[in-house]
């Protein structure tokens, strides 16, 4: 079950955070409510071991690896939410989720008042409006027995699932550079299997509840946590495998401090660049595994002596140093998942659009998207830092240098869209617009020795 740390200076999530609540107040407001009386002592002590239950699943934070930079997490919580409307009237499951929301996030986790709104707001939105559905559908709701209608169910876990991650999906969309799509994407990833299979605890979650009262949920709080592990150790895996790349970049960067972080930033670009151009996530993630990887190959002893050097490299150094694009596409190439396209992308990363680059000599769109794309964020990443031999450039003059070069070096479609493109300005700060110019000289001239604009080997 997803949740969102947005940028809260956005006027767009506010709006989206006005919208939700709104939405959410009149369907509670908007239902006839049950009351029941105070001498049903059962009723009032089974919504407050609901309310217990949701808030100790959910107040564990599960970070999302695949948009960590936006702070989404999950949670189990949907297992509760969904068992609550199986048992009690609406709009009862709406204040447990709110109570849940605003508990968890706000007192246990200590969250800003509005990321506890947004996520109160959006728990209580997607639970009333399953909630309606399971019912329209001919749901039985009640704390006498558990009367299963599979279609009613399956539609509710749809809307829970489809309303839930939407409204994340919109508000990271709100808060970042990140399409709806790719952030929706990106949510669900491969968990969306994990999340059907243990709506049907929601049930068995009821059933219990009916039989054994207080001792049911406690039966099953075990169950309801080894799913909770199952996502943090998919979670894990994939936080351990990006930080192992991440590991291995900076040893080989380690040798020259000049380059330090450099493949970090360039595979930043390059995921931003690659949205904007509107591939689908997959690609994006693929593009930015690349990039991040594109100098691995440097690792080799051979390229040492020639990472340490301050001067300029001699035509025989240029050639042995051509040769790291194929070391890094191989070395790459030793791990299964990096086979094909990132493979492909780092062996071709210093390819020119003009057909006078390296190691292939490949022209225009015959050289992979990914690997134009690599060139661009290589380069403006060199352009925009200090190195031995010049100054960081402005950001207007690296602009001008790309423009040059379009069609030569780079490919012109990608120099226009990065010269509009304002979250390549975000990315690189507004500190470097106020550095003074500097004429470039680059050093690592490509086959043709062209002056000018030239990507970090």
């Amino acid at each position: 079950m997803g949740e969102n740390q947005p940028q809260f200076d956005r006027w767009s999530f506010r709006l989206l955070l006005a919208a939700v609540s709104l939405a959410a107040i009149s369907l509670l407001f908007a239902t006839e409510w049950y009351i029941p009386p105070i001498a049903n002592t059962a009723f009032w002590n089974a919504l407050v071991a609901f309310a217990l239950l949701g808030i100790a699943s959910d107040s564990a934070f599960l970070p999302v690896p695949r948009i960590s930079h936006a702070r989404v997490g999950s949670s189990v919580v949907f297992i509760p939410f969904l068992a609550s409307v199986l048992l009690f009237p609406a709009p009862w499951p709406m204040v447990i989720a709110g109570t849940t929301g605003l508990v968890a996030h706000y007192i246990v986790r200590r969250k800003t008042l509005v990321r506890a709104s947004f996520n109160t707001a959006q728990y209580m939105l997607f639970v009333g409006l399953g909630g309606s559905v399971f019912t329209s559908l001919g749901g039985h709701v009640g704390f006498d027995t558990v009367h299963v209608n599979f279609a009613a169910f399956a539609a509710m876990v749809l809307v829970f699932f489809v309303v839930n991650q939407g409204t994340v999906a919109l508000a990271v969309a709100a808060s970042t550079d990140i399409s709806i799509r790719e952030a929706w994407t990106r949510i669900a990833g491969d968990s969306i299997l994990y999340d059907l299979v243990s709506s049907s605890l929601a049930i068995v979650l009821a059933f219990l509840f009916t039989r054994l009262q207080i001792v049911g949920l406690a039966v099953l709080v075990l169950p309801l946590f080894f799913v909770r592990h199952m996502y943090q150790m998919n979670l894990q895996v994939e936080r351990v495998n990006r930080e192992l790349l991440e590991l291995m970049v900076k040893a080989i960067e380690a040798r020259d401090p000049y380059t330090s972080g450099h493949s970090v930033r360039v595979s930043e670009y390059a995921r931003q660049i690659a949205r904007e151009l509107g591939l689908n996530p997959k690609q994006v993630d693929q593009i930015g595994t690349a990039a991040l990887l594109h100098d691995v190959g440097k690792i080799h002893e051979d390229f040492a002596p020639l990472l340490r050097k301050a001067g300029r490299l001699t035509p025989e150094e240029r050639m042995l140093m051509q040769d790291h694009p194929v070391r890094s596409a191989d070395l790459a190439s030793t791990i299964a998942e990096f086979r094909g396209k990132v493979q492909t992308d780092i062996r071709n990363h210093h390819e020119n659009y003009d057909g006078t680059g390296y190691p292939d000599g490949l022209v225009g769109d015959a050289i992979p998207i990914g690997a134009r794309i690599i060139m661009i964020a290589d380069t403006i990443d060199a352009m925009t830092t200090d190195r031995p031999y010049r100054k960081a450039l402005t950001l207007q003059r690296t602009l001008e240098e790309l423009a040059k070069h379009a069609g030569q070096q780079f490919d012109p479609r990608l120099v226009e869209l990065v010269s509009k493109s304002p979250s390549i300005r975000r990315l690189l700060g507004p500190q470097l617009v106020a550095q003074v110019p500097n004429i470039p000289s680059m050093s690592q001239p490509s086959r043709t020795a062209k002056p000018g604009a030239r990507a970090a080997n």
